[in-house]
């Protein structure tokens, strides 16, 4: 692909969904400090040292709870997904289908369970991005991601506010925050899980996640002993008896954790989780002025409340230009920070453009954005000119 850029003009950070650009702290500070030669059973590490540290200080940015169990579990969100279907499912699930992690938790991992839990997964329908059904809220377990990453399609704060007002006597509510945990502000305490990956608001490396269980969740790790074995690495009553002394149950990422804490030390002393909400804001309300102002990219999610800001997709419109080929023009650039394109999810018919507005993308703004967009004009006019 010919397509020429000026070096001189093109943002120095990545656009990627995943894992996110880390804060500058993070970025410039020599591996050997994140503590990844050290036991992760050392006092000072863990019990006294810094998993503690970094689970106090997501408890203060989210606004958790006291009395909310905060761990650090294997992988990323996937295994933690399967940790809380195995876990706490009793005999009964709903949930909400609309994207690709969405799906994963409603679809994929909940069809590993037994034949005889009964499942009430509330579809999108055909063009449609969201689904026109509520879910059933007296099931044991109602799963529900605030912020799809692959459609950029959010659960508005008063349908979390309904679920959890409507929810069973017997009911569990479960939240995947992975795109938004660290830059949305959810509503406080309306859910008894919630699991995030460390690497999209929070700038970590991939492999890592948190998870949050009410006293109610916890409770229930046994009783749901009685309906099916869990397998020992998924087992979250291990992982509870760990974390109530700052441990692990198994061996973590350290160095992923350590950019966590970091990431959150920066957000508390900035203004804490409104700021950061502000921060996505700005960054995704500069992209949708440019789509508006251009005559071939619009919002994919054109229902606002439903529009994600952490993530937001824009639809090409033109059908001339390609979104793979605005990718290719950014990749051959061969700058490290673009190396990744601006990829739409695999899941995502729609041509279309997936641009991450997580919180340090741009701490001061929307400069690099401005960057971004002038080089993405760049592309489109040349190559409207073959």
């Amino acid at each position: 692909m010919n397509i020429q850029l000026d070096p001189a003009k093109l943002p120095s950070v990545t656009f990627s969904c995943g894992p996110g650009q880390g804060h500058p702290v993070i970025r410039q500070t020599p591996l050997y400090k994140t503590l990844f030669e050290r036991s992760h059973r050392a006092p000072d590490v863990s019990t006294r040292g810094l998993y503690h540290e970094t689970a106090e200080n997501l408890r203060t940015l989210l606004s958790l709870p006291p009395d909310y169990t905060v761990l650090f579990f294997l992988g990323g969100a996937t295994p933690a997904m399967d940790a809380v279907i195995w876990n706490l499912t009793k005999d009964s699930l709903s949930g909400l289908a609309f994207g690709a992690f969405s799906r994963r938790w409603t679809h994929n991992i909940a069809a590993r369970l037994e034949n005889g839990v009964r499942r009430a997964i509330r579809e999108a329908g055909e063009n449609e991005f969201f689904p026109c059904d509520k879910p059933d809220y007296n099931a044991s377990l109602i799963v529900l991601t605030p912020n799809e990453t692959s459609t950029s399609v959010q659960i508005p704060d008063d349908y979390l506010q309904e679920t959890w007002a409507k929810r069973g006597k017997d009911t569990l509510i479960a939240w995947d925050c992975t795109s938004c945990a660290g830059g949305r502000v959810l509503p406080a305490g309306q859910f008894d899980v919630m699991l995030f990956s460390l690497q999209k608001c929070f700038g970590a490396g991939g492999g890592s996640c948190a998870l949050v269980l009410s006293p109610k969740a916890v409770s229930r790790l046994e009783e749901v002993k009685k309906y099916r074995p869990i397998p020992f690495s998924l087992d979250l009553s291990e992982a509870v008896r760990h974390a109530a002394s700052a441990q692990t149950a198994n061996t973590p990422c350290t160095t992923n954790i350590w950019m966590c804490n970091e990431a959150c030390k920066w957000m508390l002393a900035n203004g804490g989780l409104p700021a950061m909400e502000r921060l996505c804001r700005e960054h995704a309300d500069y992209l949708l002025a440019w789509a508006a102002q251009t005559d071939y990219i619009a919002p994919l999610i054109k229902d606002a409340r439903l529009r994600s800001f952490t993530t937001l997709t824009l639809e090409i419109t033109d059908p001339d230009v390609k979104d793979a080929d605005i990718s290719a023009a950014l990749i051959s650039t061969g700058l490290a920070n673009l190396a990744d394109g601006l990829k739409k999810y695999s899941s995502v018919k729609q041509n279309s453009l997936r641009i991450s507005c997580f919180p340090f993308v741009d701490v001061h703004g929307v400069e690099e954005y401005k960057k971004l967009t002038a080089a993405v004009d760049e592309i489109v006019r040349q190559l409207k000119k073959r």
